[in-house]
């Protein structure tokens, strides 16, 4: 830390201190050496200085020696330069500036760099940066921190884009900061149609992975083919860029479009005949299975490999991990840790960054076993490995403790991060209520609130926070009141009319006037998934079994991969007592597609293919499917035993349906 404190105000005062005043505004004013008796030149009578700078330059090891180069360029020019003289004078001052805008943004980086006068220096590194460009036309590391100091708070954003722009354009012979300028440029958008518009421009640069970068996008708007003819002729284009293809391979499986992966997987296999390249294909493929729900094709696949590279340490390693994550999807955590304590074993034959990596896969997988005491042992461990904690691991640290109900540590490790990292106070002050709320607290939360509404009484995060203390101890009545009041500042507020919405949806306690305040938000934006959402919900509570089925329809036209409404609409259509609202064969469809997108691992799911195979007709598949649904949820993570008891009690009562070859009804009403 002192290391970097030191580096961070070298810089500050040698920059911005006493030297600052050798610039633009006056160039002559300042210690620089005297002008040398050559003979002048009448055209260039700046040439001694031009010499001087040349010879400055040359020696340069400093910023303080980089400001001697600029004030003697500018100096040469005032002086008088013609011709080349000029040209070069103008070239030597713009990479000087480059340099020293180069060095100034890079101190931003710097841990702590962004306290006292920062913005002082990101304005100084933005002048030069700038006024080089100016010169130097193409230059994309330059444009790159142009965009990232704009980015910076305060900063300007068009002109950040402008500058990612630039850098693609001009990065034609470094595709890796070309990609990363398009990534950023694509990510500053928050509207999915803008982000494929962008994406789709920079894609013109003929960068493989921007081309990707477009197809993703196109992924992100359901236009699944026109990614996969993106794809296609990416493949074509770059035919022997094996390791384009295990991308290209990994993005269709994120969107789970596994049958092209896999024929890109059976091609590739067609064409590889090196046996390390043979176990790359192998675990691409075991990646698709499992990510299918095919785990025991994964791990057929895992095994073999395992067994088949025993010579190779580093891949059996990697199948270790990787049988690892089948295991954990499998919520098989004992045979999960198995394999991680096989790959802690082979450790001492590998960087850390690989240690790292699987402790952090150990910590996951122990967590969801509750077993938090070595879970902190894991976590204890990563700290130790690095100079200083970063942020994620005194959280799961806080997180652990909060399991064991061991609020005063957690407490004194958001003091912690506080101090550490006072950029992001609001967030701590937000993880602070949040403890005290989880200890029964809630005074102490409701004053910490309080404190902040005094100096940010709009602040959205603030509103949030007071009516989410008021709400989980089930205040409905202050939580409602207190959003009500806030409205009446912000009528037109989404984010408040949302909440407000689902507090007196949660409170349970008038179910229409929760549909009446809907409607006319409803009205305005008919696609707001939320509201949607919302509305299902209402109606069902209702017991308005039809409207809630035209609700769900619109939703899953517009989220077809929304698994909870897939499920609430084949409930509907399976057990509503409504005859005309009810429809077997639907319900087995919906529901069917539910569990492949929850692989079949959540019991409320299962629950629901089984009342729909039993509204079929099926009443085998149906008491096969409750079964499995009971076996799911004794094993279930994340309820309460109170939640979990409940379950199985409506789960019985299912089956006590079911066996009596007998559909299930359950009426909705409030």
């Amino acid at each position: 830390m002192k290391r970097i404190f030191i580096g961070v105000a070298f810089l500050s005062i040698a920059l911005f201190g006493s030297l600052s005043a050798q610039e633009t505004d006056d160039p002559d004013n300042g210690s620089v050496p005297e002008e040398s008796t050559t003979v002048v030149d009448s055209d260039n009578p700046g040439m001694g200085l031009l010499d001087q700078a040349t010879e400055a330059k040359l020696r340069a090891s400093t910023p303080v020696d980089l400001i001697q180069v600029i004030v003697l360029c500018q100096r040469a020019k005032k002086a008088g330069l013609s011709g080349e003289n000029l040209k070069y004078c103008n070239q030597l001052l713009a990479s000087t500036q480059l340099q020293r805008g180069l060095v100034l943004a890079q101190a931003l980086d710097q841990p702590n760099a962004r306290d006292g006068n920062w913005q002082d220096i990101r304005q100084r590194a933005l002048n030069d940066l700038e006024d080089a460009v100016n010169v130097i036309k193409d230059h994309p590391a330059a444009f790159m921190r142009i965009a990232q100091l704009n980015l910076l708070p305060d900063g300007n954003e068009n002109r950040a884009k402008e500058a990612l722009q630039l850098v693609i354009q001009s990065a034609n012979n470094d595709p890796e900061i070309q990609f990363q300028a398009a990534l950023r440029l694509v990510d500053l958008e928050t509207e999915a149609e803008k982000r494929e518009a962008v994406a789709s421009t920079a894609a013109k640069s003929g960068n493989p992975r921007i081309v990707l970068l477009h197809a993703g996008t196109l992924f992100e708007l359901k236009r699944n083919d026109e990614a996969r003819n993106v794809l296609q002729k990416l493949i074509e284009a770059e035919s022997n860029n094996t390791d384009l293809h295990h991308r290209i391979v990994a993005i269709l499986t994120e969107v789970r479009e596994y049958k092209t992966a896999m024929s890109i997987i059976d091609k590739l296999r067609e064409k590889e005949t090196e046996s390390e390249s043979q176990y790359r294909i192998d675990q691409m493929a075991a990646k698709v299975f499992a990510k299918m729900g095919q785990y025991e094709d994964a791990l057929k696949l895992l095994n073999s490999l395992y067994t088949n590279f025993q010579e190779n340490k580093g891949l059996m390693l990697t199948t270790l991990l990787l049988r690892a994550d089948v295991h954990f999807e499998m919520d098989n955590f004992t045979e999960a840790l198995k394999d991680l304590e096989a790959a802690e074993k082979m450790l001492p034959n590998f960087p850390p960054d690989v240690e790292i990596e699987v402790l952090e896969k150990k910590h996951h997988v122990l967590m969801a076993k509750e077993n938090y005491n070595d879970a902190l042992d894991v976590v204890k461990k990563l700290q130790s490995m690095i100079e200083q904690p970063i942020p994620i691991y005194l959280l799961w640290e806080m997180e652990i403790l909060n399991k064991q109900k061991k609020y005063a540590a957690s407490i004194e490790i958001v003091q912690k991060l506080r101090e550490q990292y006072p950029d992001a106070e609001a967030q701590w002050i937000l993880v602070l209520i949040g403890i005290y709320s989880k200890e029964g607290a809630y005074d102490k939360a409701l004053t910490l609130v309080e404190e902040q509404l005094k100096e940010e009484p709009e602040e959205l995060r603030w509103i949030v926070a007071k009516s989410q203390v008021f709400s989980e101890q089930k205040k409905w009545d202050e939580a409602v009141s207190w959003l009500e009041s806030c409205l009446q500042k912000d009528p037109e507020s989404k984010a408040i009319n949302l909440l407000l919405i689902e507090t007196m949806w949660l409170s349970k306690k008038n179910y229409k006037a929760t549909k009446d305040r809907i409607r006319p938000l409803l009205a305005k934006e008919p696609d707001n998934l939320a509201l949607l959402h919302l509305d299902s919900q209402t109606s069902i509570s209702l017991g308005l079994h039809a409207d809630a089925v035209k609700v769900l329809t619109k939703i899953i036209e517009l989220a077809p991969e929304d698994h909870l409404s897939l499920n609430n609409l084949a409930w509907i259509l399976c057990t509503s007592p409504i005859d005309s609202v009810r429809n077997g064969r639907r319900a087995v469809e919906l529901a069917e597609k539910a569990g492949q997108l929850t692989n079949y691992k959540r019991a409320f799911i299962l629950s629901t293919l089984a009342a729909a195979y039993a509204e079929a007709g099926d009443f085998e598949k149906a008491r096969e499917w409750s079964q499995k649904s009971v076996e799911v949820a004794k094993q279930e993570k994340g309820s309460t035993e109170e939640e979990r008891k409940e379950l199985l009690e409506h789960l019985q009562k299912e089956w006590d349906c079911f066996k009596q070859d007998m559909p299930f009804r359950e009426l909705m009403e409030e």
